[in-house]
């Protein structure tokens, strides 16, 4: 026994604990995940399960399963903030699972449990859980189908071949064909390296392509049926749209060479790697080490275990070079191949027992610099309000653990580092909770109008995603004040300057004031926060006006 598995079982649970308040914190600002939960908001809203609609548009930029999966959440719990990340971070907590099984498959159960313990206090993987994006589905989707094709390449079994080709399915209903790459790099790796590459196109693999082409026909019969059947609609400006062809090349390959309809012209080759650099903390310094010792030591391992080597590596250096060589680049992508990166430190701590004083002074080190810096930035946020309270009670239990002697050099590298971690993220849950909440501007006033006499509100220029998503009540986005009804009830949200200023030009006599909220982007908040004069110079006022 090599290392304690009850002290690591229980900072995995700790994590995933903590991880899981997030699941009770709403849903904020006007980014990705507040988009995607109104078109499944829509999808529930309108009984239409084949058409994706944003703003009352066609929408064609991520294929339809994660919507599918977040509608039927909201049928079940309703459509609230709980209900779209729950599916999310279940699938996260799947890729923990089969995280788990891949390790132990290639190696034990020990090595899969360091792995499991370095997924889920990964950095970026804490926020990813909670800030659903196609990633959290990926994660649980890309683990298992890596896992059974393993197994598939092994022993040929039925049960294996159509669970790797379900999960490969579902990662390319949510993501897109790039994903393959991902999941098949590491046995192609192998491949090569053993010198096996002709089972590619070996009978047995030419059926699990074909099975993965026919799993994933729901998704191209309904991007058939919504745009290759109309060519009169209009998307990103052009009409003519045709689904298929965004699905098998605008989406991944025009997003690949930056010449789709979405580009991103600040690319940089060395983007992800600083990326990933932070979003594995606080074991990206394990991930340098081990991946040089892995190469150093190639020639000196038998070709068996040089075999599980390779599969690891491949797995994440293949598609951490896509990423890298693209300019489409955005830090989250980096998330599907942390998984690999955990197992592969998991096995570098495992083999390196005796080499491991070093590094765990730097990881104590490192765990008190977090530790340091997130109180300090609990005091400036908070002063003495209950979550400076419960961080101080929360430091004292984790500096009591810390002086406990008989930790040995490997437990000291990852007991340290998981308290420390999940602190830091305790940080970002308050400050979601106690600051970016309070300012948010579509969150707070959904809440309010959500209390007035019920009727549509009309969004006038501003787009409020937090505000569709948290209203009761019919919301509609218009430009201009011409679109608005002439007659009936119903409310409109606007900037107070432009009320003030008439430059909407409207009418005094037809609308009356009834709600008033000033608010902020969270940088702007967090840039002024401890200076009152200044932060309120940082907020823009609106109000919401009612007709009729």
């Amino acid at each position: 026994m090599l290392i304690n598995r009850k002290l690591i079982i229980c900072l995995v649970v700790l994590a995933v604990a903590v991880n899981a308040i997030g699941l009770f914190e709403p849903l904020l600002r006007n980014d990705d995940p507040v988009l995607y939960a109104n078109i499944a908001k829509h999808i529930v809203l309108s009984g239409n399960w084949i058409d994706l609609v944003s703003g009352g548009k066609d929408w064609l930029d991520k294929p339809h399963f994660p919507f599918w999966v977040s509608a039927l959440s909201f049928k079940l719990f309703g459509i609230n903030s709980f209900a779209y990340i729950f599916p999310g971070f279940l699938f996260h907590l799947l890729g923990v699972y089969y995280t788990y099984r891949l390790a132990k498959h290639l190696y034990n159960s020990e090595v899969a449990l360091i792995s499991v313990l370095l997924y889920v206090t990964s950095l970026h993987l804490l926020f990813s859980a909670i800030d659903i994006r196609a990633e959290a589905y990926l994660l649980g989707q890309i683990m298992p189908a890596c896992y059974y094709w393993l197994c598939y390449d092994r022993n040929s079994n039925t049960k294996a071949l159509l669970l790797g080709c379900l999960f490969t399915a579902m990662a390319m209903m949510t993501k897109g064909l790039f994903v393959v790459i991902t999941i098949f790099s590491g046995v192609l790796g192998s491949w090569l390296y053993t010198k096996q590459f002709k089972r590619v196109y070996a009978p047995k693999w030419l059926l699990a392509y074909a099975l993965c082409l026919l799993f994933i026909l729901p998704e191209l019969v309904c991007l058939y049926l919504q745009f290759d059947l109309h060519p009169e609609k209009t998307v990103f400006g052009h009409q003519h749209i045709s689904g298929l062809k965004w699905y098998f090349w605008d989406s991944q390959f025009g997003r690949f060479f930056n010449n789709g309809p979405i580009v991103n012209t600040q690319g940089n080759p060395l983007f992800f790697v600083h990326t990933f650099l932070w979003a594995f903390l606080p074991w990206s310094m394990i991930f340098i080490l081990a991946t040089w010792r892995q190469l150093r030591d190639f020639r000196l391992r038998n070709y068996s275990q040089n075999a599980r080597v390779v599969y690891l590596l491949a797995s994440f250096w293949v598609t951490f070079i896509m990423f890298s060589a693209t300019r489409f680049q955005l830090d989250h992508y980096t998330n599907i191949i942390i998984p690999f990166a955990s197992i592969v430190c998991a096995v570098y701590l495992q083999d390196n027992l005796q080499m491991l004083r070093k590094l765990a002074s730097f990881q104590r080190s490192l765990s008190l610099f977090m530790l340091v810096i997130t109180a300090g930035l609990f005091v400036y946020l908070f002063r003495l309000t209950p979550p400076v309270g419960g961080s101080i009670v929360a430091l004292i239990l984790i500096i009591l653990i810390l002086m406990k002697p008989k930790l040995s050099y490997l437990e000291q590298c990852l007991v340290y580092p998981s308290l420390a971690i999940s602190m830091i993220f305790g940080l970002v849950l308050s400050v979601n909770y106690y600051i970016c909440r309070s300012y948010d501007v579509g969150y707070n006033i959904a809440q309010r109008v959500n209390s007035l006499p019920p009727a549509p509100l009309y969004d006038l220029d501003y787009s409020s995603t937090p505000l569709e998503f948290h209203l009761k009540y019919s919301y509609w986005r218009v430009d201009d004040v011409a679109q608005l009804p002439k007659t009936g009830n119903y409310y409109v949200f606007l900037k107070q300057q432009d009320w003030l200023n008439d430059s909407k030009k409207l009418s005094k006599t037809e609308y009356t004031p009834v709600i008033k909220f000033c608010g902020a982007t969270i940088d702007k908040v967090l840039r002024a926060y401890s200076d009152y004069a200044k932060l309120q110079s940082q907020l823009t006022c609106y109000i919401v006006l009612k007709h009729g």
